[in-house]
Protein backbone atom coordinates (compact mmCIF):
# COMPACT_ATOMS: atom_id res chain seq x y z
CA UNK A 1 0.00 0.00 0.00
CA UNK A 2 1.28 3.53 -0.70
CA UNK A 3 -1.12 6.28 0.13
CA UNK A 4 1.40 8.87 -1.79
CA UNK A 5 0.14 7.36 -5.19
CA UNK A 6 -3.56 7.38 -4.24
CA UNK A 7 -5.28 9.86 -7.05
CA UNK A 8 -8.00 11.11 -4.96
CA UNK A 9 -7.35 10.26 -1.17
CA UNK A 10 -10.94 9.84 -0.74
CA UNK A 11 -10.24 8.46 2.71
CA UNK A 12 -9.74 12.52 3.58
CA UNK A 13 -13.90 13.68 2.65
CA UNK A 14 -15.17 10.75 0.81
CA UNK A 15 -14.56 8.12 3.50
CA UNK A 16 -12.73 5.42 1.41
CA UNK A 17 -11.34 2.39 3.64
CA UNK A 18 -8.49 1.19 2.09
CA UNK A 19 -7.69 -0.92 5.19
CA UNK A 20 -11.15 -2.63 5.39
CA UNK A 21 -10.96 -1.60 9.14
CA UNK A 22 -14.22 -1.33 11.04
CA UNK A 23 -15.30 1.84 13.40
CA UNK A 24 -14.92 -1.15 16.23
CA UNK A 25 -11.42 -2.41 15.13
CA UNK A 26 -10.06 1.15 14.94
CA UNK A 27 -11.27 1.98 18.26
CA UNK A 28 -9.56 -1.30 19.80
CA UNK A 29 -6.53 -0.11 18.54
CA UNK A 30 -6.27 2.95 21.18
CA UNK A 31 -7.01 2.04 24.76
CA UNK A 32 -8.61 4.32 27.43
CA UNK A 33 -4.96 6.39 27.87
CA UNK A 34 -4.28 6.40 24.06
CA UNK A 35 -7.90 7.78 23.60
CA UNK A 36 -7.61 10.30 25.86
CA UNK A 37 -4.59 11.55 24.27
CA UNK A 38 -6.10 10.90 20.79
CA UNK A 39 -9.05 13.61 21.92
CA UNK A 40 -6.47 16.47 23.01
CA UNK A 41 -4.95 15.83 19.56
CA UNK A 42 -7.79 16.34 17.82
CA UNK A 43 -9.09 19.54 20.23
CA UNK A 44 -5.18 20.84 19.20
CA UNK A 45 -5.84 20.29 15.81
CA UNK A 46 -9.68 22.08 15.62
CA UNK A 47 -9.31 24.75 17.99
CA UNK A 48 -5.79 25.87 16.67
CA UNK A 49 -6.14 25.32 13.27
CA UNK A 50 -3.52 27.70 11.14
CA UNK A 51 -3.48 29.79 14.41
CA UNK A 52 -0.52 28.60 16.67
CA UNK A 53 2.60 27.49 15.92
CA UNK A 54 4.14 24.29 16.82
CA UNK A 55 4.79 25.55 20.35
CA UNK A 56 1.80 27.39 21.19
CA UNK A 57 0.04 23.95 20.24
CA UNK A 58 2.58 21.68 22.01
CA UNK A 59 1.11 23.91 25.25
CA UNK A 60 -2.45 23.82 24.39
CA UNK A 61 -1.77 20.07 23.87
CA UNK A 62 -0.50 19.17 26.88
CA UNK A 63 -2.78 21.82 29.23
CA UNK A 64 -5.41 19.51 27.71
CA UNK A 65 -3.97 16.58 29.34
CA UNK A 66 -3.69 18.59 32.68
CA UNK A 67 -0.31 18.07 32.49
CA UNK A 68 2.14 19.86 34.81
CA UNK A 69 5.89 18.78 34.44
CA UNK A 70 7.34 18.51 30.71
CA UNK A 71 10.43 17.23 29.66
CA UNK A 72 13.20 18.70 27.17
CA UNK A 73 15.50 16.60 25.25
CA UNK A 74 17.60 18.79 23.54
CA UNK A 75 20.85 18.45 20.91
CA UNK A 76 23.66 20.67 22.22
CA UNK A 77 23.83 22.45 18.81
CA UNK A 78 20.43 24.00 19.81
CA UNK A 79 21.23 24.73 23.10
CA UNK A 80 20.18 28.07 22.51
CA UNK A 81 16.83 27.08 20.71
CA UNK A 82 16.54 25.12 23.69
CA UNK A 83 16.90 27.82 26.21
CA UNK A 84 14.15 29.73 24.29
CA UNK A 85 11.65 26.60 24.60
CA UNK A 86 12.34 26.20 28.19
CA UNK A 87 11.58 29.62 28.87
CA UNK A 88 8.27 30.12 27.04
CA UNK A 89 6.95 26.90 28.27
CA UNK A 90 8.06 27.71 32.13
CA UNK A 91 6.33 31.09 31.34
CA UNK A 92 3.30 29.24 30.33
CA UNK A 93 3.15 27.42 33.99
CA UNK A 94 5.28 24.56 33.58
CA UNK A 95 7.61 22.89 35.21
CA UNK A 96 10.19 22.04 33.12
CA UNK A 97 13.33 19.15 33.30
CA UNK A 98 16.05 19.85 30.00
CA UNK A 99 18.67 17.33 29.54
CA UNK A 100 21.48 18.02 26.89
CA UNK A 101 22.71 15.43 24.85
CA UNK A 102 26.02 15.19 26.19
CA UNK A 103 24.95 14.53 29.88
CA UNK A 104 27.69 12.63 32.20
CA UNK A 105 29.99 13.93 29.45
CA UNK A 106 31.31 10.21 28.31
CA UNK A 107 33.82 10.17 25.57
CA UNK A 108 32.66 7.99 22.46
CA UNK A 109 35.91 6.21 23.11
CA UNK A 110 34.55 3.76 25.65
CA UNK A 111 31.87 2.82 23.46
CA UNK A 112 34.22 2.57 20.28
CA UNK A 113 31.69 5.13 18.34
CA UNK A 114 33.26 6.56 15.57
CA UNK A 115 34.18 10.41 15.90
CA UNK A 116 33.69 13.37 14.17
CA UNK A 117 37.28 14.52 14.75
CA UNK A 118 39.36 11.55 14.73
CA UNK A 119 41.79 11.98 17.68
CA UNK A 120 39.72 14.20 19.63
CA UNK A 121 38.12 14.07 23.06
CA UNK A 122 34.10 14.08 22.14
CA UNK A 123 31.57 13.15 24.31
CA UNK A 124 28.91 10.76 22.69
CA UNK A 125 25.38 11.84 22.66
CA UNK A 126 23.56 9.86 25.81
CA UNK A 127 19.70 9.80 25.46
CA UNK A 128 18.94 6.77 27.26
CA UNK A 129 20.43 8.67 29.78
CA UNK A 130 18.34 11.77 29.35
CA UNK A 131 15.01 9.59 29.29
CA UNK A 132 16.42 7.98 32.77
CA UNK A 133 16.68 11.70 34.37
CA UNK A 134 13.09 12.47 33.27
CA UNK A 135 11.83 9.35 34.17
CA UNK A 136 13.70 9.81 36.93
CA UNK A 137 12.26 13.37 37.63
CA UNK A 138 8.42 12.57 36.73
CA UNK A 139 8.38 14.27 33.58
CA UNK A 140 4.65 13.39 32.22
CA UNK A 141 5.20 14.70 28.61
CA UNK A 142 8.61 15.04 26.82
CA UNK A 143 9.68 16.81 23.53
CA UNK A 144 13.10 16.41 21.65
CA UNK A 145 14.71 19.31 20.26
CA UNK A 146 16.97 18.68 17.68
CA UNK A 147 17.93 15.21 18.58
CA UNK A 148 20.19 12.96 15.89
CA UNK A 149 18.54 10.67 13.69
CA UNK A 150 18.19 7.43 15.40
CA UNK A 151 19.51 9.32 18.86
CA UNK A 152 15.88 10.21 19.16
CA UNK A 153 14.51 6.76 18.51
CA UNK A 154 16.31 5.46 21.73
CA UNK A 155 15.02 8.79 23.39
CA UNK A 156 11.81 7.65 22.80
CA UNK A 157 12.39 4.07 23.62
CA UNK A 158 13.70 5.02 27.42
CA UNK A 159 11.18 7.42 28.10
CA UNK A 160 8.70 6.25 30.45
CA UNK A 161 6.17 9.67 29.16
CA UNK A 162 5.05 10.34 25.87
CA UNK A 163 7.31 11.32 23.65
CA UNK A 164 6.71 14.46 20.88
CA UNK A 165 9.36 16.28 18.56
CA UNK A 166 9.11 19.94 18.98
CA UNK A 167 12.32 20.77 16.41
CA UNK A 168 14.18 18.02 14.63
CA UNK A 169 18.08 18.69 13.56
CA UNK A 170 18.49 19.67 9.76
CA UNK A 171 21.87 20.89 10.10
CA UNK A 172 22.14 21.61 6.29
CA UNK A 173 18.79 23.37 5.59
CA UNK A 174 18.25 25.52 9.34
CA UNK A 175 16.90 22.34 10.96
CA UNK A 176 13.54 22.56 8.12
CA UNK A 177 14.36 19.21 6.57
CA UNK A 178 10.83 19.45 4.39
CA UNK A 179 13.45 21.62 2.23
CA UNK A 180 14.92 18.96 1.02
CA UNK A 181 11.97 17.96 -1.07
CA UNK A 182 10.15 21.26 -1.13
CA UNK A 183 13.01 22.77 -2.79
CA UNK A 184 13.35 21.98 -6.35
CA UNK A 185 16.80 22.04 -6.39
CA UNK A 186 17.09 19.25 -3.46
CA UNK A 187 14.87 17.59 -5.58
CA UNK A 188 16.73 17.40 -8.57
CA UNK A 189 20.10 16.50 -5.99
CA UNK A 190 18.26 13.71 -4.56
CA UNK A 191 16.84 12.54 -7.98
CA UNK A 192 13.08 12.68 -6.84
CA UNK A 193 10.64 14.57 -9.15
CA UNK A 194 7.70 16.50 -8.09
CA UNK A 195 4.71 17.24 -10.18
CA UNK A 196 5.43 20.26 -12.32
CA UNK A 197 9.27 19.69 -11.98
CA UNK A 198 10.82 20.17 -15.52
Amino acid sequence: MDCTKCPDNKCYAGGRNCLGLTGEEVGDLYDEGERRYMLAAGCTEADNYMKFTRLEESVYYANALGIKKLGVAFCIGLRKEASLVVQYLAKEGFKVEALCCKVCGIDKDEFDLPKIRKGSQESMCNPKAQAKAMNDAGTELNFTVGLCVGHDVLFGLGSRAPVCCLITKDRILAHNPVGAVASRYWRKKLGIVAEGDN
